[in-house]
Formats: C-alpha cells, sequence, structure tokens
C-alpha cells in the first residue's frame, strides 16, 4: 500500500470568504431513488446470508424513479399515471437451483421504504415496478459470479477483491456551514414542521456563506389537498419559515459566529408558483429521480470541495471498491485529526483491504510522527472493512440518510 502525504491544501471556507451547500431532502426524488437503491440492496444481503449463509453478487446503482403524471390544484390532486420504479443492474437470480425472489424483495423495498420516507401511506400504491437484470457471463469473472451453481461460488469474503478500477475522496472537517444545513433538512422534513403542518419531505435546503451574510433558500412542499386556497397555502409557507428561521438562529452554528442568516421559503411563489406536491414530493408531480445525483457520504453537496463522483447507493456491500473506498476515505479524513483531502485508488483485481495508493493533502508540511499516524489510520481503516460491511447490512437506511454522522461512530 503507498501511502502519500503532502503539503499545500487552501483554507476551505475562511471566514471572509465564499461557501456554497446544498442538501436534498429525504422525500427528493434523487434521496428517494438512492434510499431504494440501498434498501433493496441491504435486503438482498441480508436474505443470501440467511439462505446460503454469503451474499450474492449484485450492483444496482441504477436505480431511477420515474415520477407520476398528475393534475395538481389548491385543494387536491388527481394520479393519471403512477411512479415508474426501475431496478436496474446485475443481480444474481439463483443459486443453483434455488431461486432468490428479486421481484419480491424490490417491492417490499418499494411498500416499506418509499411511505417511511415520504410519510405518506398511499404513495406505494401508486407505484408500478420492474427489474432490468443485466448480469450475464464476461471474461472478466468466473461463470459462477452471477450464476453460482452452490454456495461455494458466492464471493470468498477471506480475499475480497476490488471490483472497479477508481478513485474515492473525503475531507475533513466538516464546517459550520455543513452541520447547519443537514440539521435545516432534518428540521424542516421532520415533525417540528410536520405534526402539525400540512408540509411534505421534498424539502432542499441551499446555504450561500458570503463572509458573516448567509442566505438560506429552502423548498418546501405543502400537501395540496390540505390547502384549499392560495391565502392557506401563504399562511402554512409563513409559519414554517418563522419556525425555520428560528431554529437556524438557535444552530450552534450561528451562536459561535458572527453570521447573519436570512430564510426565504418557496421563493417562485413570487410570481404567482405553489409548491403543491402530492404526497409531499415532486415524485408525485411528474419529477424523476435517479441514484448518484443526491446528497454524498457526508450528507451534504459542497461547491467548493474535492468530489469522487462515486454512486454508492445499491452496490455490493462487501466488495465494491467504490462504495467501500467512499465510506473508509470519510472516516479516514476525519480520523486524521487536522484538515486534509483523503484519495483512496482502487486497481480493478487487487486486494480491497490494500490500495493502489492512497493520498492524503494537509495545510502544512506532515512531520515523521504525523505521517506515521496517518498511516496508522489508514492501515486500520483498510482492516476494518469488513466491520464496514457489516456496519452497511444492520444499519437502516433511513436513519443513515438522517444521521451521516453515524459512519463515523461505526
Amino acid at each position: 500500500m503507498h501511502i502519500q502525504v503532502s503539503a499545500g491544501l487552501p483554507q476551505v471556507a475562511p471566514a471572509d470568504g465564499v461557501e456554497v451547500i446544498e442538501r436534498k431532502g429525504i422525500g427528493h426524488p434523487d434521496s428517494l431513488a438512492d434510499l431504494l437503491a440501498e434498501a433493496f440492496s441491504q435486503r438482498y444481503a441480508l436474505y443470501g446470508l440467511e439462505i446460503f449463509g454469503e451474499v450474492p453478487n449484485h450492483w444496482v446503482d441504477k436505480t431511477t424513479l420515474v415520477g407520476a403524471r398528475s393534475r395538481v390544484d389548491f385543494g387536491g390532486y388527481s394520479i393519471e399515471s403512477p411512479v415508474q420504479a426501475h431496478l436496474f443492474g446485475k443481480i444474481t437470480r439463483a443459486v443453483g437451483d434455488q431461486h432468490i425472489p428479486v421481484d419480491e424483495i424490490f417491492r417490499g423495498a418499494i411498500r416499506d421504504l418509499l411511505p417511511a420516507a415520504t410519510d405518506a401511506s398511499s404513495i406505494a400504491s401508486h407505484v408500478e415496478s420492474s427489474v432490468e437484470n443485466t448480469a450475464g457471463i464476461a471474461a472478466d469473472h468466473p461463470a459462477t459470479f452471477y450464476r453460482p451453481a452452490q454456495g461455494g461460488d458466492l464471493a470468498d469474503t477471506h480475499d475480497l477483491r476490488a471490483n472497479d478500477t477508481v478513485f474515492c475522496s473525503a475531507y475533513a472537517p466538516a464546517t459550520a456551514l455543513q452541520r447547519l444545513a443537514i440539521s435545516l433538512e432534518n428540521f424542516a422534513a421532520g415533525p417540528e414542521l410536520g405534526a402539525d403542518l400540512p408540509t411534505g419531505r421534498d424539502v432542499k435546503v441551499m446555504l450561500v456563506r458570503t463572509g458573516t451574510s448567509v442566505e438560506i433558500t429552502v423548498c418546501l412542499p405543502i400537501h395540496p389537498e390540505q390547502v384549499a386556497y392560495r391565502r392557506e397555502y401563504a399562511e402554512v409557507v409563513s409559519e414554517a419559515r418563522r419556525r425555520m428561521d428560528a431554529h437556524a438562529a438557535a444552530h450552534t452554528a450561528k451562536l459561535d459566529t458572527d453570521w447573519r442568516l436570512n430564510v426565504a421559503v418557496n421563493t417562485k411563489d413570487r410570481q404567482g408558483g405553489a409548491y403543491l406536491a402530492p404526497w409531499g414530493t415532486s415524485l408525485g408531480k411528474g419529477d424523476c429521480g435517479l441514484v448518484g445525483r443526491g446528497n454524498r457520504a457526508n450528507g451534504i453537496i459542497a461547491a467548493d470541495r474535492g468530489d469522487s463522483g462515486e454512486a454508492i447507493a445499491g452496490k455490493n456491500p462487501l466488495h465494491h471498491a467504490g462504495k467501500l473506498y467512499t465510506l473508509a476515505a470519510e472516516r479516514i479524513a476525519h480520523r486524521i485529526g487536522m484538515p486534509n483531502h483523503t484519495v483512496l485508488v482502487a486497481r480493478n483485481g487487487d486486494r480491497l483491504d490494500s490500495p493502489s495508493f492512497v493520498g492524503v493533502r494537509t495545510r502544512e508540511k506532515a512531520g515523521s510522527a504525523e505521517q506515521r499516524h496517518i498511516a496508522d489510520v489508514v492501515e486500520g481503516e483498510m482492516a476494518a472493512l469488513s466491520q464496514l460491511s457489516k456496519w452497511l447490512l444492520t444499519t437502516p437506511v433511513l436513519d443513515r440518510f438522517r444521521h451521516p454522522g453515524l459512519l463515523l461512530e461505526a
């Protein structure tokens, strides 16, 4: 394993600088696609462990949600065509002559995940599902890779190999603005609003900090059947804005700084629009969701930070380098204990616990003791990849979405 420690990391988000952070809410179509792919992968893997003692090979990180066609107005909505949920990817359908109920597992994930994520029990009855399995026989894998004759043909957990050539990166520490973005989305999509206001969970928050001035834009869906007139809608949005403004003002990110906050909600309303969404998500009015377009592993999308662009949802939790290295890089970056940018590189076929390259960039030149500490952190995380896989198999996907910091506690 080659570990390269270098200096020259630029200062990110200085107090007098500019920082832009976005977080897509738990009910956003892209978030739902990520969550659904990951929920399927988790259920499929656990089924394999229970029946065969191993996780069958699978790779469904192209899962897509096609939004419902609907008619929406104040006072109600009608669904003209349902949501289409497509599971695309390579999936082991059977071990020998023992069938794996892939379609049933996918439908079960839809039935449980979508209502829980949107807090709309009726959404599941308006979803049609399909599975497009592209797994065949290729020269780069044994014929039994996706068509195992027996449980022993499944992945050898004692000699796991990277199944992709990929780089994955992460940075630390998180900024105060990032923490505020996650907190605001959880607040807006949580019971603090939804318990007594007809708000949905397809929230998006965009935070732009210029020096000490922070502009916060929130897109907040309202259930159309619960607001009969524009006046009622405007009252809900106004009250939601008041509560979010108070939440932001009480957050430690504000209390520990001299930031001036301005919260705007549903800015398109100024041109006569209204964010009305069946089931509280734009998936109910035609918007589509794709795996990989949602938040990154740290829970946000940052405009000015390095990003590998890997979509981790739906990838095999045992040996997909793009998934495990993205999460391992996140853990390494935070455990180093100083500002840094960490990159892990995998080469297809190499041992998964031995990256072909590890790059850690710090602000100042690291001394010998710091370099040894960094190497210890990297080696420790690589040795613990099996624990990371176990965490992926056992931690509920909705909990992981709401609390990205759980990864650092695994």
